[in-house]
């Protein structure tokens, strides 16, 4: 006779992240698991697939910077 599956979350499955993972954003996730600005940031290179800034984010949001007024 087959099992029944319970109504309990299978161990397969996976939780995706409800906010922006950006320190400091609150935002709801939309895109990749970001906001829509920090998806953008996420493209650019100005942050990491965890949120994180790189050590040169200063130089990289500057030229992210110059880009977008163009």
């Amino acid at each position: 006779m087959a099992k029944k599956h319970s109504s309990s979350n299978p161990n397969n499955m996976i939780s995706l992240p409800q906010g922006c993972p950006v320190e400091g954003c609150g935002k709801k996730a939309k895109r990749a698991g970001f906001c829509e600005e920090h998806f953008n940031w996420f493209k650019a290179g100005l942050v990491n697939r965890k949120g994180e800034k790189p050590s040169d984010f200063d130089k990289k949001l500057q030229s992210y910077q110059r880009k977008k007024a163009a």
